[in-house]
């Protein structure tokens, strides 16, 4: 039977400890695919930080007969975040330790071996990671150096794995704003087919990128997401302060005519400055919110970025839905329990992704992301 043709991050949930994600499975994953996908193969994008993998390891047949059990195949893995997401301030630290430092080094090569032991003789998977790192810590010139060195022995280690086992998984890039490597930094081309680019739509539209024309042949993963727009009015940036919160992110920028004219580390550094600019500017917030929300009041969601157009590409890839915010949102926009949340926001998703037509569609399949 042919799977589900979209996935899901779980790192909307926790998963600090193997105890905790394991909690995290048993909570959402079978109420999510009883909704979405009774009858069908049910893919997942597991992250697991760096204590939970380390504990993982030891216990990759329970996650084989847990997945197996529940109808479900694991295709991609998050190793972006390497220490606690949840439930904790996470704000710059969710790039630590960055492409620099051997730890994030070792702790991909984990994800990869153990990604690849979930994977069928000849099929493919992706890892996400960090974008080198947030851009205040590259400190020194031999900065970029180094990360390019790490990134480029992670890569061997997936060429090692493809040479012993016949699996492919490619590390996927997934630039953020205020980052160190931006989306086709040509630098990383030169680390071979194992890299490649992880397109995050929320990322992409606070950037005010373009997300229908690109170079999709080195684009291997896509996570469907939406951040907030507004214009720059008086009532807009009112309704935007209560999306100031202390556990994530959340880098804003500003746009006039399609060319920035602001940009800060995060929206509370934002809001001062705000009405000093033209009331005419086109504010964005990485702030991931669901696909099921079109917005409200002068507020507006940027899913209207997700044309049919783009549909058609983002199909040559593995796409997953990626809303890690549950936890902060405002009530009203978590009228619902999560796992009902996460369900209609797959099937948005998949309306689009299955509305639009290309030749060259990547099906899901069992191992096959």
């Amino acid at each position: 039977m042919t799977p589900f043709p979209l996935s899901f991050c779980l790192n909307a949930c926790d998963a600090s400890t193997w105890k905790a994600a394991q909690k995290s499975l048993d909570a959402v994953v079978p109420a999510v695919k009883a909704l979405v996908a009774p009858r069908r193969p049910f893919p997942l994008s597991l992250h697991l930080g760096n204590r939970a993998l380390g504990e993982a390891l030891s216990r990759a047949n329970d996650l084989h007969t847990w997945l197996e059990a529940h109808g479900c195949f694991l295709a991609a893995l998050n190793a972006f975040p390497y220490g606690r997401f949840q439930n904790v301030r996470v704000k710059t630290n969710v790039y630590r330790p960055n492409w620099t430092d051997p730890d994030r080094l070792a702790y991909t090569r984990r994800a990869v071996a153990f990604l690849s032991g979930f994977l069928p003789e000849g099929g493919t998977g992706t890892v996400t990671t960090v974008p080198g790192g947030w851009s205040g810590d590259w400190i020194s010139p031999d900065d970029d150096r180094d990360a390019l060195k790490n990134l480029r022995k992670a890569a061997g280690t997936c060429r090692e794995v493809e040479g012993a086992t016949g699996r492919r998984i490619r590390l996927a890039i997934e630039p953020e704003p205020g980052c160190a490597w931006e989306l086709f930094d040509r630098r990383l081309d030169r680390l071979g087919p194992e890299v490649g680019w992880c397109l995050d739509t929320c990322h992409a539209a606070v950037e005010f990128r373009s997300i229908d024309h690109l170079d999709w042949k080195r684009i291997v993963r896509v996570q469907v997401s939406a951040a907030i727009e507004c214009d720059n009015t008086p009532a807009a940036r009112a309704a935007l302060a209560p999306f100031a919160e202390p556990r994530f992110l959340h880098q804003t920028r500003a746009a006039l005519d399609g060319e920035l004219i602001g940009e800060w580390p995060d929206l509370t550094d934002a809001l001062p400055d705000l009405p000093k600019l033209p009331k005419q500017a086109v504010v964005r917030t990485h702030y991931h919110v669901p696909l099921t929300w079109k917005g409200a009041g002068p507020l507006r969601s940027t899913r209207h970025l997700l044309t049919p157009a783009f549909f058609r590409q983002a199909r040559r890839a593995f796409c997953e839905v990626e809303t890690y915010t549950y936890s902060v949102l405002p009530d009203a926009l978590r009228p619902r329990p999560l796992a009902e949340s996460i369900a209609a926001e797959l099937r948005w998703a998949a309306q689009g992704y299955g509305s639009s037509s290309s030749s060259k569609r990547n099906t899901v399949s069992p191992g096959l992301a």
